[in-house]
C-alpha cells in the first residue's frame, strides 16, 4: 500500500511539472491542461480539485455556490464571462474551453472568412481582446494549484530526504556498533506487513529491543540513580534503558531546543502504547519507529563528534 501511495505521488508531481510546462511555455489547448490537471487530482484523491476542474471544463451551473468547491473555493475566479442556459434562459459562469473557442472565432482570419465588414471587425478585435485577458485571468487560477500541488510534492520529497540521512546515519550506527539490533530491524519489518494487532505488538517490542542495545552500547547499566536537570530521579538499571539513552543524551547535547525535542521523543517512547485499550495500532508502531531513528541518529552524531575529536587528539604531537 504504502509503495502504491509513493507511485501516485510521484506521478502527481511529475505531472505537475508537465502541466506547468503546459501553462508557461507549450500552450497547448486549454482542454488538454485541464485533463491532466484533473488526472493529478485523482493521484493525490483531491476530490474539490476534480470537482472544480470538472466545472472548468463544461462550464458552471446556473445555481452555483463557491462554497462547493470546499478547498479550491480560492482557486475559483468570479470575474468571468457568462452565458446564457439555453432551456432556462438564465446566465451562468463559462468554462475556460468554451472561452477559448470564442477567443478563436474572434480572430481576424476568422472574421474574414465570413465577410465581415471594418466595422464590425473592429468592435469583435476589441472583444477578442478582453476575452484573451479575462481568460488569462482565469487560468491564473489553474496555475496556482499546479503550483501549490509542486511545491507540496516537492516538499514532502525534502522533508523524506531529511528522514532518509536521519535513518541512514542510524542504520549505520547500529551495523558499527550492535549489529545485533539488525536482526530486530528485520524483525519489524516481517511484522509490519502483518497488519495485525499482534504483529504491531511485536514489532513495536522489537523497537525496544533495538534501543536497549543501543543503550548497553553508549549507556552501560549503572546501580546509582542519576538525577536530571528538571530534579528527577532516573534510576540506571539493565531494564531502564530509556533512562540510560536519555541520561546519555542530556549529558552530551548541550543544545536546549535539540534536547526538548529529544525529551519529547523519549517521552513517547515511554508512554508504551500496547497498554491502550484498543491494543497497539498501525500508527503507534510507525511513530515509535521514527521517534526511534530520531533518538539513536542524535546519538550517532554525539559518537561522531567524539570520534572526530578524539582522532584530533591523537594526532597532535606531544612535548
Amino acid at each position: 500500500m504504502d509503495s502504491y501511495i509513493d507511485s501516485n505521488l510521484k506521478m502527481a508531481k511529475e505531472l505537475s511539472n508537465v502541466i506547468l510546462e503546459d501553462l508557461e511555455i507549450q500552450q497547448l489547448p486549454i482542454t488538454q491542461v485541464l485533463m491532466k490537471a484533473k488526472r493529478m487530482a485523482r493521484l493525490l484523491h483531491d476530490s474539490d480539485a476534480q470537482k472544480w476542474l470538472d466545472y472548468e471544463m463544461v462550464g458552471y451551473p446556473v445555481i452555483f455556490d463557491p462554497k462547493e468547491l470546499g478547498s479550491c473555493k480560492k482557486y475559483f475566479i468570479s470575474d468571468r464571462p457568462v452565458i446564457r442556459n439555453e432551456r432556462t434562459h438564465k446566465q451562468h459562469p463559462i468554462g475556460l474551453p468554451q472561452l477559448e473557442s470564442y477567443i478563436h472565432s474572434t480572430t481576424i482570419d476568422s472574421l474574414t472568412k465570413i465577410g465581415a465588414n471594418e466595422s464590425m471587425k473592429m468592435q469583435a478585435l476589441n472583444k477578442h481582446h478582453e476575452l484573451i485577458n479575462d481568460f488569462e485571468h482565469i487560468k491564473t487560477g489553474i496555475h496556482n494549484y499546479v503550483i501549490e500541488v509542486n511545491i507540496s510534492l516537492s516538499v514532502g520529497d525534502f522533508a523524506q530526504d531529511i528522514f532518509e540521512d536521519v535513518r541512514l546515519s542510524a542504520d549505520r550506527f547500529i551495523r558499527e556498533n550492535c549489529p545485533r539490533s539488525g536482526e530486530q530491524l528485520l524483525s519489524i519489518h516481517e511484522r509490519m506487513k502483518n497488519r495485525d494487532p499482534e504483529s504491531y505488538a511485536q514489532a513495536l517490542g522489537a523497537v525496544q529491543n533495538i534501543l536497549s542495545l543501543v543503550a548497553d552500547v553508549v549507556a552501560p547499566a549503572e546501580t546509582r540513580s542519576y538525577k536530571d536537570k528538571k530534579g528527577h530521579e532516573r534510576k540506571l538499571g539493565p531494564d531502564q534503558y530509556l533512562n540510560r539513552l536519555f541520561t546519555y543524551l542530556e549529558e552530551n547535547v548541550h543544545n536546549g531546543a535539540v534536547l526538548s525535542i529529544t525529551e519529547s521523543e523519549m517521552a513517547y517512547l515511554f508512554s508504551r502504547p500496547e497498554t491502550n485499550s484498543g491494543g497497539v495500532t498501525l500508527e503507534d508502531v510507525q511513530t515509535a519507529i521514527i521517534h526511534m531513528y530520531l533518538v539513536i541518529a542524535e546519538i550517532a552524531k554525539i559518537r561522531k563528534i567524539d570520534t572526530i575529536y578524539i582522532n584530533t587528539l591523537s594526532s597532535v604531537p606531544r612535548n
